[in-house]
């Protein structure tokens, strides 16, 4: 399948350290169940009222996140959960 929704399955078991990859984890699965129920109880009333607006707004919202993830989503290639957890400890006070 290609889309956004697979990324986040793999990238969150990389993304967070051991002292916080549950709870991390949880949340993170639980903002995109939350925005799939948005996405897909939201087209079809848009998509009847307008095709045009209905595909304009999500490739929108498409470029948006790509952008996001550009410019600071960090990269995981090649790194190890240690190397994770000394990214994540720059953004700690």
């Amino acid at each position: 399948m290609f889309s956004w929704g697979p990324i986040c399955w793999v990238y969150i078991a990389e993304l967070f350290p051991n002292t916080i990859r549950s709870e991390a984890t949880a949340i993170a699965v639980a903002f995109q169940w939350i925005f799939n129920f948005i996405v897909s109880s939201t087209f079809v009333p848009m998509y009847n009222w307008s095709h045009f607006f209905a595909y304009a707004l999500y490739g929108v919202i498409c470029l948006i996140a790509a952008v996001f993830v550009w410019k600071l989503v960090p990269e995981t290639k090649g790194k190890t959960l240690e190397d994770m957890t000394g990214f994540w400890r720059k953004f700690t006070i």
